[in-house]
Formats: C-alpha cells, structure tokens, sequence
C-alpha cells in the first residue's frame, strides 16, 4: 500500500467504497467470531458506519462514552437510539473536562503539536527535536513558539483521559474490539497509519481496530445519508460541519474554523460562557484560546469587533 493506491481507493465510486467497507467490516467480524463493537461518536460518519455494520451484524454493539463535552443534540440522539431498544451502550470517563484542564493543560493548535509541546516543556529530547528539526512537518513555526513558555500548560491528554481510557476499559472489561469510523483523508496521521498497516484492518499488537470508513471522503458520507435517509443529530441541521468535543481547541485558529465557537454562542450561550472559564494554572481557556487566535489576528465571537451578536 501507498499513497498513490490510497488515491485511487479514494476515487472509486460510492458503490464501489460500500462493497469495500462491507467487506473489511465482514472480514473483521468473522476474525474475532463476532467479539467487536462499533465505536460511536452520534456524529454522521459514526452513525452512518453503524448503518453499515448492522448490514452485516445486525445485532452489533453500539459503544458511546458521553465526556462532557459533547453537543447536547449527540446526546439527545445518542439517548434516543437507547430508548427505541437498539444496541447502544453509553460509558463515562473517570475524569470530567474540567478535571482534565486543570490537571493537564488545553487543547489547542494541534493535537500531534499539543502533545509534542507537553513533552518539551518537560525537557524531553524526543519532543524538544521533533519541534525543532529543520524541514519536519512537527516544526514549531516561529509565530508559535510563544507555546513553550506560556503559564498554562497545553496537551493532548483529553483525548486520552476522556476516550481513549473509557474505550480501553471496556475492551478490556468485555473482550471486544473497535471499528471506527475515522477517514484517512481528516489528517496526514491517519493517511500514514492506513497506509502503514495496509487496508482498512489492523491485528496488531497494542492496536488492533477495524477503519471501514478509511477511504471514504466526506462527501461520499453525505451522499450516503442522502440516498439512504439515515437520520442524524439535529445540530448538523442547525449548521455544525464537525461535531467531536464541542469545546475542542485544536484548529481553532484555523481559517475555515472561524465560525466554530460563534455556533456555539449562538445556539448554547451558556455552556460558551461555562466551559471559557476553565483553567489552568490560573489562566482561563479564554485567554488561552485568545492567545491562539490573535496568532492569525482572529478573536472569539464575543470579543470580535467585525461581529454583532443577536
């Protein structure tokens, strides 16, 4: 496998991706005897990569981990999945957001760079050179070396404490394996990571998870709820793009993120003004987050002077 096969799987067809994403799902399943479950997020490409899977498994287990952070309308229709009797299982974290932000840092720029700023601001050598090698794709541009010495700290560990632990405990409590619905075209990481392990499964040691969605394109996701009337949360309706942890800093400060944390404001006001007053080490997510966006002269929705609110 490489990126030139990887394109071309990208080409192909709806019809000819679903054949495909039927047959990983197929494969996976029959390897593990049944033993799997269907990570599910409540966002469209989990909710159409369950529709897939209950082609196949139509029994199959639905796994949710409610973080805190999610949009009120994911867990509306999470819930409402839960009560019409389908498969669905909701989890928790052992830590709330806030927890996480106070013990650990903010989410912000990157989660590949959050992680690699946690690290170097330790004295790590791996970290400390991957942020400074010349020509590396992880290289702290100038305009952001203001990350390393900051009072707050920055990381990539709500991910972690606030999924990737829940996950890990009920696989390892259950003895059942993940497909997910993660798509190699959302990040250069998940382009290597498809390309590494070859296709859409992987059995290795440590990661062993089923990517059926691996060559689809987001457009392709939309086509498929078109043409099969898959229901989906409402805040897509209300003009989400990307759903995942509602307060999440990474790319924030991103162009085609300018209008992320304004949708928020304008639909959920409250839980705006909750989650800006998080901290660490006595900085709020506020100031952190204005930190970021002044880096490419953009401000928060209540702060910008371009903007009127309501």
């Amino acid at each position: 496998m490489d990126t030139k096969e990887l394109q071309v799987r990208q080409r192909w067809t709806l019809n000819q991706k679903i054949d495909h994403s039927l047959y990983v799902i197929e494969s996976f399943i029959s390897h593990f005897g049944g033993g799997v479950y269907v990570s599910f997020s409540g966002g469209k490409d989990s909710t159409v990569l369950l529709d897939l899977c209950r082609r196949v498994k139509p029994d199959v287990m639905a796994v949710f981990c409610n973080t805190g952070n999610e949009f009120p309308d994911i867990v509306q229709f999470v819930r409402g999945k839960v009560a019409g009797g389908e498969n669905v299982r909701i989890i928790r974290p052992a830590m709330n957001p806030r927890m996480v932000i106070e013990k650990y840092g903010f989410p912000i720029h990157s989660k590949e760079l959050a992680r690699k700023i946690y690290y170097a601001r330790k004295k790590s050598p791996w970290a400390v050179n991957c942020l400074n090698k010349a020509n590396s794709k992880y290289a702290l541009k100038p305009k952001f070396q203001y990350l390393m010495k900051t009072r707050y700290d920055i990381s990539d560990f709500c991910c972690r404490e606030l999924k990737k632990n829940p996950f890990a405990r009920f696989e390892k409590e259950t003895g059942l394996h993940p497909i997910i619905g993660t798509m190699a075209g959302e990040s250069l990481m998940r382009q290597t990571q498809y390309i590494r392990r070859g296709g859409g499964n992987t059995f290795e040691n440590g990661k062993i998870e089923s990517t059926p969605l691996a060559i689809w394109t987001e457009s392709d996701v939309w086509q498929y709820i078109r043409e099969n009337d898959i229901k989906i949360a409402d805040i897509y309706a209300k003009g989400a793009k990307r759903t995942g942890c509602m307060f999440c800093g990474y790319g924030c400060h991103l162009a085609n993120e300018k209008n992320r944390f304004r949708l928020i404001l304008d639909i959920y006001p409250k839980w705006y003004y909750h989650f800006m007053e998080y901290q660490n080490n006595g900085v709020t997510y506020r100031e952190a987050l204005r930190d970021i966006l002044k880096v490419n002269n953009m401000y928060l929705p209540d702060e910008d002077p371009n903007l009127k609110l309501f």
